[in-house]
């Protein structure tokens, strides 16, 4: 049976919409934003329903009249009388998002709070001032700039050009005939989800998503492996370098290599996480995980964000050029960053952070080039000599050369191999052995 996996892609149409069909469409927007604005009083009124798994269910007993519901609590069909189902459904869930994320960023304030209220006795009791908690709590958010998300009651595809959407003309909803101005083009192995209709500078698009459908990664890897001609693109992330890569066959043969330096970005993130680290010990507040120096921070996201997207694509691209068909990194879940100062801590944990970030882009850009990914042990990846099979690697720095880290073979006297290249051989001998034996 095909499995279902949780890569989506969003395919973007422009609409060639007259007049009157534009003001429909916003119109329709306008409405839905007031249904959702509706609901969000209600989950605010209502709390105990953010996270209660029957929310929907109890959110339309609450509004929705019904044979076996004839009194609901609030008048919801008497203000919206013609709303289809769907989109009333659809508003429940958009506000229901909303109201879960404000309570989560809510409990953080509240435990952020409780923290440093916590340690103020204890800096009293050192001589030191109180700290006063000045962060404001989240507002509850009362409107919503939301996009209709149209559920498969509300629209009709009539062929790849044209589609019939359900629109509010000021008193009514009804069927309306909307083209787009290309042809809709599911690429094969995908599924089509519920569209929605957004506006843009230049005009209304239909944005269509799109979830892969494929046979299981394992299946698809052991019937790759049958054939020799299979090559394989190993991968060893690291820290000082983001990425060494080289593309292998089935028998370990190598026939290209690549490196991507992380130098620059790590130096980048360094500078600002100095910053952060020393305006914590300006204000003498040291939160973990505290939205404190936003601005720096969002800058780390951004660039954590920007290298797992510039290197994953670079992988994806390197084994395109190469023809492979697998990908291959090994596991790291349980890396942890070696003492130092407080921004060299740091760095180092959000760069094993930026490591699953990049497995994870390119699981999903793989995917969506027919290209499929593997994980193996990183069991003695590093250590085993891929010319004599001992575990008798031993890395070191020639010289006062600093971020080049060589191997040499303490049996067989190999020496001067690229350390991260080594890496790479060891992981592709753990795939071959898993895999290929």
């Amino acid at each position: 049976m095909p499995h279902l996996h949780g890569f989506t892609r969003t395919l973007r149409y422009k609409l060639l919409t007259p007049t009157d069909v534009k003001q429909q469409m916003r119109c329709t927007t306008a409405h839905f934003r007031q249904v959702v604005s509706y609901y969000l009083q209600i989950f605010q009124e209502h709390q105990e329903l953010i996270g209660y798994s029957q929310w929907l269910k109890a959110a339309e007993t609450m509004t929705h009249r019904t044979k076996s519901n004839p009194h609901p609590v609030y008048p919801f069909d008497h203000e919206y009388s013609n709303l289809p189902s769907g989109f009333r459904r659809a508003a429940i869930s958009e506000a229901y998002g909303l109201a879960c994320a404000w309570q989560s960023s809510y409990e953080k304030w509240q435990a952020k709070k409780q923290k440093l209220e916590k340690k103020n006795p204890q800096r009293v009791a050192e001589g030191q001032k109180p700290v006063k908690f000045k962060e404001h709590p989240p507002q509850y958010p009362v409107e919503s700039n939301s996009w209709l998300g149209y559920y498969k009651t509300e629209y009709k595809w009539l062929d790849k050009h044209h589609i019939l959407l359900k629109l509010y003309t000021g008193s009514t909803y009804s069927y309306r005939k909307v083209a787009l101005l290309q042809p809709l083009t599911i690429p094969p192995g995908y599924a089509t989800g519920s569209p929605s209709l957004i506006h843009k500078p230049i005009g209304w698009e239909l944005h269509i998503p799109i979830v892969l459908v494929e046979k299981s990664g394992l299946q698809e890897i052991n019937k790759l492996v049958k054939t020799a001609a299979t090559k394989i693109c190993v991968v060893d992330l690291g820290v000082n370098r983001h990425a060494a890569m080289t593309i292998q066959d089935t028998k370990g043969r190598v026939y290209a290599t690549k490196f991507i330096s992380g130098a620059q970005d790590n130096h980048l993130r360094k500078r600002y996480l100095e910053k952060i680290v020393a305006l914590q010990a300006q204000t003498r507040v040291i939160p973990e995980g505290e939205r404190f120096a936003k601005d720096i921070w969002d800058k780390v996201s951004n660039l954590n964000n920007d290298i797992a997207h510039r290197v994953s694509r670079q992988i994806v691209n390197f084994t395109k050029d190469h023809k492979a068909k697998i990908i291959v990194f090994e596991y790291l879940d349980n890396l942890k960053p070696e003492k130092g100062t407080k921004s060299h801590w740091l760095n180092r944990k959000l760069g094993y952070w930026v490591k699953g970030r990049i497995f994870r882009y390119t699981q999903y850009k793989g995917l969506h080039v027919g290209i499929v990914t593997s994980r193996v042990s990183p069991k003695n990846t590093s250590a085993r000599c891929p010319y004599c099979g001992f575990l008798s690697i031993e890395r070191y720095t020639p010289g006062k050369e600093k971020g080049v880290d060589l191997a040499r073979c303490t049996n067989c006297g190999v020496k001067g191999v690229n350390a991260d290249f080594i890496g790479t051989l060891g992981i592709g001998l753990n795939f071959r052995l898993k895999h290929c034996s």
